[in-house]
């Protein structure tokens, strides 16, 4: 595919892969067990990864699963510090605009910055996927740059991922983990265009 990914022809190349639906089961299901959710996370890892070094869209099998706890502890660090950490700040802050009576500011920036937020991650995850070197997340001005060049590229795919958290929030394994494969794909395969300006494979 030549030029930027569409991202509703990539969404749907990924709902036709074969047992795709299979695998985001799976996923799903280790969603809900702690420490086991690691396992899905490094299937976000390995799966983000293939498609920064070869642009392609098929998803990886649930194989090696000593690799994918390992991997899953490098994308759960990724996300406490460039998800978890900054939405749990933006939370409390509008937890207190709520408690002074302005709850409607307080919706809209919660929901603006689950969007912001998503697109920092995804620019973390792909600069740490570069050189898998932890350095590089100490690279915050560099990683909110990234963010902030391909935020308009980036704001359809994170709305469309928020939604989806917020449909599927009360399955707690469906909520995130599908969110994340979305976006980290997606959005791996944007980065990778502007890095190799090539075509991506589906």
């Amino acid at each position: 595919m030549k030029g930027t990914p569409i991202f509703e022809e990539v969404f749907i190349v990924m709902l036709r892969q074969r047992a795709m639906g299979i695998k985001l089961l799976i996923g799903c299901l280790l969603g809900f067990i702690p420490i086991v959710n690691l396992l899905a996370f490094g299937y976000l890892f390995r799966f983000s990864r293939r498609v920064r070094r070869s642009g392609e869209l098929t998803a990886p099998e649930w194989t090696d699963w000593r690799g994918l706890f390992l991997d899953g502890l490098r994308f759960a660090v990724i996300w406490l510090c460039y998800w978890f950490l900054p939405l749990s700040l933006i939370s409390l802050l509008s937890c207190l605009l709520y408690n002074f009576g302005i709850g409607v500011i307080a919706y809209i920036l919660f929901s603006v910055s689950c969007v912001c937020v998503s697109v920092l991650f995804a620019s973390a995850l792909y600069r740490y996927q570069m050189r898998e070197d932890f350095k590089d997340l100490m690279d915050v001005n560099l990683i909110v740059k990234m963010a902030y060049l391909e935020f308009p590229r980036f704001l359809v795919p994170a709305l469309v991922c928020f939604g989806l958290f917020a449909l599927l929030l009360p399955l707690y394994g469906l909520a995130w983990f599908v969110p994340f494969f979305v976006l980290s794909v997606y959005t791996g395969l944007c980065f990778r265009r502007l890095e190799y300006q090539d075509s991506v494979s589906f």
